[in-house]
């Protein structure tokens, strides 16, 4: 099933404007608003975990979920892209479902639990000669992965998403990550979702927080970066 936690964009739930199947996760005190303005079906987090971070509601999610597979999506993501011949192309929405199930396949063939996309939509960073890497990590806007006993570190609020791509590396040695497409999103522009709680302060401490974790030469950053460079010590592509 495919999940996407949404906070304070009921009125612009763009993933779930063009997945329809989507479950629209929000917390109850919004719940009249998002079931006002979406079609949606509407999964209800407690209110006592609003502003709690982005790990806790994963972890809610995943705990709650009715499917063993669990495919999660920003509610800013406003559609999943590739590249064919030089040209930028777009998934249809029943060709998204058709990909997440093939996703899962290959996901469980391979022996891992969690599989995404290329994390930018540059085509610089398509690799047309590695259509898919085992050993990259993915992060939560587009964000597959099997109910098993890795959970997101809630002490890592807004850094979790590469947190758990590193304990899936670690425990099962790979990650299933399609190169060749990518998701389109408005990340850190809207408001509400991650926005409403993201300070520089926030940033500096979750920055540091994960180096701490899993050392600076697993994990660094250049510069005033937001989003840390990861070199992860497995062989392979």
């Amino acid at each position: 099933m495919i999940y996407v936690p949404s906070y304070k964009r009921a009125r612009n739930c763009k993933a779930a404007q063009w997945l329809k199947q989507a479950i629209i996760c929000c917390h109850k005190f919004e719940r009249k608003e998002y079931a006002k303005l979406n079609k949606n079906e509407i999964m209800v987090i407690p209110d006592k975990l609003a502003g709690k971070g982005m790990a806790t509601i994963r972890n809610w999610i995943l705990d709650n979920a009715k499917s063993f597979r669990v495919l999660m999506i920003d509610d800013d993501v406003s559609s999943i892209g590739f590249f064919e011949n030089q040209i930028k192309h777009k998934l249809t929405e029943s060709q998204v479902y058709q990909f997440i199930d093939n996703g899962f396949r290959m996901c469980k063939e391979l022996g891992t639990m969690l599989w995404g996309v290329n994390l930018l939509n540059d085509k610089k960073a398509y690799r047309e000669y590695s259509p898919f890497s085992l050993s990259s990590v993915i992060l939560g806007p587009f964000f597959g992965v099997f109910k098993n006993s890795i959970r997101f570190d809630e002490t890592l609020g807004l850094k979790e998403d590469y947190d758990y791509s590193l304990q899936v590396l670690n425990q099962y040695r790979k990650i299933l990550r399609f190169n060749k497409y990518h998701y389109i999103t408005e990340h850190l522009i809207g408001k509400g979702g991650c926005i409403a709680y993201r300070t520089s302060d926030s940033e500096i401490e979750q920055r540091q927080a994960l180096v701490k974790k899993w050392g600076s030469k697993i994990v660094r950053f250049k510069g005033k970066d937001t989003n840390p460079v990861i070199t992860v010590p497995i062989t392979g592509i």
